[in-house]
């Protein structure tokens, strides 16, 4: 009789660790705030894909975005190279008519004074 009293206690101190493990896990998760919503209503299913729906269409709008960006900044790069060219030559004009004033200088036809005053002799 002893035998079948003690086994009967441990299973019932079993089941009381059992229980008392099942209400913890239970209640830490009845109080926890920051646990995941049930998805599984129709209602809620809906309202994720409007979510997702919406997340797309952000998505695909910032991605427009970011190609009109990028062919926006190829055209300011050719903007800037055909500027870049323009100032070139511009430089390249403006070595030539020095070269030529100092030739007519140096030769007599022309004379600058400390004003910067051109005459022609």
């Amino acid at each position: 009789m002893k035998k079948q009293y003690m086994a009967l206690l441990v299973a019932f101190a079993v089941v009381f660790c059992m229980g008392a493990g099942m209400l913890l896990v239970s209640g830490s998760a009845l109080l926890n705030k920051h646990g995941l919503p049930v998805a599984n209503s129709p209602a809620q299913a809906t309202a994720t894909a409007v979510v997702a729906s919406a997340e797309q269409a952000q998505i695909q709008q910032l991605q427009s975005l970011v190609t009109e960006y990028q062919t926006r900044e190829v055209k300011y790069q050719t903007e800037l190279s055909t500027a870049g060219q323009q100032l070139q030559q511009a430089n390249d004009q403006l070595s030539q008519y020095q070269l030529l004033l100092s030739a007519l200088q140096n030769r007599g036809v022309i004379a600058i004074d400390a004003s910067g005053r051109v005459s022609i002799r």
